[in-house]
């Protein structure tokens, strides 16, 4: 029995013993199994670590390029803030200046119809004026310069201002200066000259009568005749190389004979003199004047005749006794006066 019971005691340590050989076998498979767990654990916490920061660097990359972005863009907006503020600037300009012309239009559509008038008067003063001294300086028309003084004069009393009175004073003096010169018709004198440069054409050259040394026919007929036929025919060439030749005399001497050409130049040459002597009279040349009239008289008389040369010889000869060496007065003083009264 004691056996037995030794024997079953001995059977069940055994059977502890390997309950707890198994109970440790599975402690070591748990543990195992925990370790594994956790090394995946760590490793799956690794990766999720690697990956959440890779995409923390993805994200602050985006964030740093559109903080870029932006910045560039604060900068454009910037740009274009200080463009916009620039044309705002240029347009308070500009509607600042369209005020002020605003304005001057508004000050002269309220000017009195009589300032209107004293305005327009005075441009028209103004231009009499500026003919009056072309007239005299550049025409050396006495008479132009005094009528366009006259005219402007009436113009300036018909205002009633006492403030253009020394405007009156200077336009006197001006006429009483000019009008104490001999006075030349100096336009019809140039359209005179003009005038006789055209009928140039019509006057007739001097000529003398034609000599005909041809014989009559019936000398011919008898020389025929008489003398052997090739002395006729010496006489026949001789009388056709003399009929090419014609002698003319002037009957008084005095000028030769010219042929169609000769006759054009002298013409030509005649019509330039008295253009000279009408170009030397507008710029009071009296030399010149002058010497082209007594040039132009000498060849009508030496070249020409009929009734037209007499008539332009009688023209020439009145003009030749007209002096144009006239110092013309300066008369822009009233012009000067009346720009800085308009300043």
């Amino acid at each position: 029995m004691a056996d037995k019971d030794a024997k079953q005691t001995i059977d069940n340590n055994v059977q502890d013993a390997e309950l707890l050989e198994k109970n440790k076998q599975d402690d070591a498979k748990v543990y195992r199994l925990i370790w594994i767990a956790l090394v995946v654990v760590v490793l799956l916490s690794v990766v999720s670590i690697g990956w959440f920061y890779q995409q923390l660097q993805q994200q602050e990359a985006d964030i740093q390029s559109s903080l870029t972005e932006l910045s560039s863009q604060n900068g454009d907006w910037q740009s274009k803030l200080e463009q916009h503020r620039q044309q705002l600037g240029r347009l308070d300009s500009d509607q600042k200046q369209l005020a002020e012309k605003l304005q001057q239009l508004t000050d002269k559509q309220q000017l009195s119809n009589a300032e209107l008038q004293k305005r327009w008067a005075l441009q028209e003063v103004k231009y009499l004026l500026n003919v009056a001294n072309q007239r005299a300086l550049l025409a050396h028309d006495v008479v132009g310069a005094i009528q366009a003084l006259i005219m402007a004069d009436k113009q300036l009393e018909s205002l009633s201002d006492y403030r253009l009175h020394p405007l009156r004073a200077e336009i006197a003096e001006e006429l009483m200066s000019l009008q104490s010169l001999t006075t030349l018709d100096i336009p019809g004198m140039a359209i005179q000259l003009q005038t006789l440069a055209v009928h140039v054409d019509k006057l007739r050259v001097k000529k003398g009568p034609e000599v005909d040394f041809s014989e009559s026919p019936d000398t011919a007929d008898i020389a025929s005749t008489e003398t052997p036929a090739w002395k006729q025919a010496i006489s026949d060439i001789w009388q056709q190389l003399r009929s090419l030749v014609v002698i003319r005399h002037e009957q008084s001497g005095e000028a030769a004979v010219l042929v169609p050409e000769q006759r054009y130049f002298l013409y030509q040459n005649l019509r330039l003199q008295l253009e000279s002597a009408r170009l030397a009279l507008l710029n009071a040349d009296n030399d010149s004047f002058q010497h082209s009239l007594k040039t132009a008289i000498t060849w009508l008389d030496q070249y020409f005749t009929g009734e037209e040369r007499d008539a332009m010889l009688a023209s020439l000869n009145s003009l030749a006794e007209q002096k144009i060496d006239v110092s013309i007065p300066d008369i822009s003083g009233s012009l000067n006066w009346l720009e800085e009264y308009q300043q």
